[in-house]
């Protein structure tokens, strides 16, 4: 308990909330979740599939960044993508990827 008094809840502080719902194709959702599979990583045109059945187009022209998305697959991180198709699976266009700050191990 003592380490939940340390870290503010994040839902509460920016007045945030999950909800489940139907998404709707055109509009812009803030997506939870990481990248399971690199389906193409050509410069300019990137796709990745996230949480298994999402497949996501990117525009990311730089191959550093390119590397750098391929580094943090598996990391959790949020996808601001609209939504293209929904049959037969979720197809998006992701315009921004966040991921959090990279964890430390020590083994």
């Amino acid at each position: 308990m003592e380490n939940q008094d340390k870290n503010p809840n994040l839902f509460e502080k920016f007045g945030c909330e999950v909800k489940f719902g139907d998404v709707e194709i055109g509009n812009t959702y803030p997506l939870y979740g990481m990248i399971t599979k690199i389906l193409d990583d050509s410069p300019g045109h990137v796709v990745v599939e996230i949480n298994f059945s999402i497949t996501a187009n990117m525009s990311i022209p730089e191959t550093e960044k390119i590397e750098l998305l391929k580094e943090r697959a598996f990391e959790p991180g949020i996808f601001v993508s609209t939504i293209t198709s929904k049959e037969p699976r979720i197809e998006v266009d992701c315009s921004t990827v966040v991921f959090g700050k990279r964890q430390g191990f020590s083994a």
